[in-house]
């Protein structure tokens, strides 16, 4: 069986799922892929890469009998676009975040689970080799008890147009935090270093994740920085791991008995590890049908949703203070 993909959205992340489905399609898992994005002078950017081209969704879904469907949108679409798509093909690809809120998320959650379909978010560091390794070598005990995470997620880049640092970058800090402590559930956040551009929306933020059992992870993300810096840091009870998630992953191990440099070489980029994931999801039937855990999926959305409540207040009062 060979698949039919259909994906909306075709902005700079788009595209990369575009060129990595091309890849795909070459080892015959995939039979076409047709993209969907309301501007019309992006037909000449897909062309090479997709078999058809759309300008609304509906046209897409109802041309072509699609297995799946990816959502590649801004963030405040996802909801309506997911529910919408879902009438038509009951297997989605929605990269982070799910939605807005929680309550969007277990919206999204329940319909797929409603009709018996299949969802993978995002969250693309979950895939990551340097995360897999780092996160294997924390469960075998190599640094001891796992205590604090330090994720920095800083880019040269300029902020799109009215940015959210939270839902662009903070996200895949929390998810991984999270992730790493065992799918723990925060029990306090806190904001440190916020920048506001001159529309009050956040480019640049430090956040303070507190977990159970004295446990916590500093988040520390922005746009415009001097460096690209995409390193995490993990420190135990008995050492220390140090990766790096850019495009040449690295990973470090330090301990008692000195520091040693593991292999970290990408069999695949992480965005094809996901898209592999799916498929294989849909095609061996597997029993999982939904990745993260959905208590995962809500509790990412749901502590951006309380970082972006504080970020309001801070607005608010400054505001109140320039009237």
């Amino acid at each position: 069986m060979t698949l039919k993909i259909g994906l909306v959205g075709c902005g700079r992340w788009g595209m990369n799922h575009l060129k990595t489905l091309a890849e795909l399609k070459k080892t015959g898992q995939i039979s076409s892929i047709h993209a969907c994005d309301i501007k019309p002078s992006k037909s000449d950017d897909v062309r090479y890469l997709a078999d058809t081209f759309h300008t609304n969704w509906q046209d897409m879904v109802m041309e072509n009998n699609l297995d799946i469907v990816a959502i590649v949108t801004p963030v405040d679409t996802h909801c309506n676009l997911a529910i919408s798509l879902l009438d038509y093909c009951d297997t989605l690809f929605i990269e982070k975040p799910i939605g807005i809120s929680a309550a969007e998320a277990a919206t999204i959650i329940a319909k797929v689970q409603e009709l018996g379909g299949r969802l993978l978010v995002g969250h693309i560091l979950r895939f990551h080799k340097a995360v897999k390794q780092a996160n294997a070598a924390i469960a075998q005990g190599e640094i001891g008890e796992l205590q604090r995470i330090e994720f920095n997620r800083l880019t040269t880049r300029r902020p799109p147009d009215n940015p959210n640092i939270f839902e662009a970058m903070a996200i895949h800090g929390i998810d991984t935090a999270c992730y790493l402590f065992g799918e723990l559930e925060p029990s306090r956040i806190s904001l440190d270093g916020v920048i506001l551009n001159s529309h009050n929306y956040p480019t640049n933020a430090k956040i303070l994740l507190e977990f159970p059992g004295m446990k916590e992870a500093t988040i520390k993300v922005g746009w415009n920085g001097k460096a690209e810096d995409r390193g995490i840091h993990f420190y135990g009870s008995r050492g220390k791991i140090d990766i790096e998630t850019g495009l040449v992953p690295k990973l470090i191990i330090s301990t008692e008995h000195g520091a040693r440099k593991e292999k970290s070489h990408q069999a695949e980029l992480p965005l094809a590890g996901e898209w592999q994931f799916l498929i294989d999801m849909l095609l061996t039937n597997s029993r999982d049908t939904i990745y993260p855990q959905p208590g995962s999926i809500i509790r990412s959305v749901k502590w951006v949703e309380l970082a972006k409540q504080q970020i309001e207040t801070l607005t608010s009062e400054i505001d109140k203070r320039i009237e």
